[in-house]
């Protein structure tokens, strides 16, 4: 059962079938996360919007939640209607996740709502990034100020941080930042 834009229950049973048998969807039914394919399309085109950490209407889209365009602003809406998404802030509030997230997005199946909170773990953690990026950005452009000459250290440190804000998930070296965790020590 789904509920119609007119507000009355309706049947699918091509939704039925894909949530009760979720190896009849696309995808593998434990592939959850976003591909690096489609993380890089998400990030390349949200860097072209006026505010790159808000998700739009066509992001959902981009990142190959939904298979049409038409479906994404249906997405999107939900998601304001529900508060994950704020739309002032562009904060996504995973705690708005809850019991009845299958419920409230009920337009799409329960593979592709998986994938949706996939995507907005993985662009949560892109937004924090950017901030801990133009706070690392504001250190250094507040210690050029400090300094009349000789700031070229400085200038190559700024044009990096720069660099890895725009720099796509491919790109990144992931396995330098998994070896640099602190772990506990065994006894």
């Amino acid at each position: 059962m789904y509920q119609k834009s007119n507000g009355q229950k309706g049947f699918s049973f091509m939704r039925w079938i894909n949530n009760a048998e979720p190896n009849f969807a696309r995808d593998a039914k434990d592939d959850v996360d976003l591909s690096l394919k489609q993380q890089n399309d998400l990030f390349r085109w949200q860097l072209l919007q006026a505010n790159p950490a808000l998700l739009g209407e066509k992001s959902f889209f981009i990142a190959g939640i939904v298979g049409n365009e038409s479906q994404s602003p249906q997405l999107y809406r939900n998601l304001l209607k529900n508060g994950v998404l704020n739309p002032e802030t562009g904060v996504i509030d995973t705690s708005k996740i809850t019991k009845h997230f299958a419920n409230q997005l009920a337009t799409i199946s329960v593979h592709q709502q998986r994938k949706l909170v996939g995507m907005l773990f993985f662009w949560e953690e892109e937004v924090m990034r950017w901030r801990l990026l133009d706070e690392e950005k504001g250190e250094i452009l507040q210690a050029m100020e400090g300094v009349d000459e000789g700031h070229a250290d400085l200038d190559v440190a700024l044009k990096v941080v720069e660099a890895k804000k725009t720099m796509p998930p491919s790109m990144r070296d992931q396995d330098v930042a998994e070896t640099d965790l602190p772990a506990y020590t065994s006894r």
